[in-house]
């Protein structure tokens, strides 16, 4: 058995050696064929496994890339949601506002119609106006009283 190895010029050299079974094996290298071509073919297996790794990357890649993008239009939705949802509140909060001056100011015209007086700056002639108006009330009163008392006395003359 030659064990030479291609180093400083010199050739490989393929050497056969005889098995127990009396098959014969080459060898290269000082390596039987069969491991070899083992090698080989783990070498293969390798190689393929290897495409195979950077095949799945790029797929996975591209599916996280995706991922990501599903993620942001989330985030951006969800923002829009939070910025309806402050408008909504604050629109709420302005007819509150509104809807609470409204009764109060129909709590103030209630109390104005019910007051003897309107105090301003025309009381003076509010308050003539009233007592006119009530002067008005007391002689239309005493009129019919003088008529029913008329009407009365010629009744009592029939």
């Amino acid at each position: 058995m030659t064990n030479t190895s291609p180093r400083g010029g010199e050739k490989c050299k393929k050497t056969r050696t005889t098995m127990e079974e009396g098959e014969e094996e080459e060898e290269m290298f000082g390596v039987p064929k069969a491991m070899v071509e083992e090698q080989r073919d783990a070498l293969g297996m390798l190689t393929q496994s290897l495409a195979q790794l950077s095949e799945r990357l790029a797929a996975s890649e591209a599916w996280e890339v995706e991922r990501l993008e599903i993620e942001r239009e989330r985030l951006a939705l969800e923002r829009r949601r939070s910025v309806r949802e402050v408008e909504r509140v604050e629109m709420e909060r302005a007819q509150l506002e509104i809807e609470q001056q409204q009764a109060e100011d129909m709590w103030r015209l209630g109390t104005l119609v019910r007051a003897p007086f309107v105090q301003g700056s025309s009381t003076g002639s509010m308050r003539r106006e009233l007592e006119a108006a009530k002067a008005t009330d007391v002689e239309k009163g005493a009129e019919a009283d003088d008529e029913d008392g008329m009407a009365d006395a010629e009744g009592e003359d029939d």
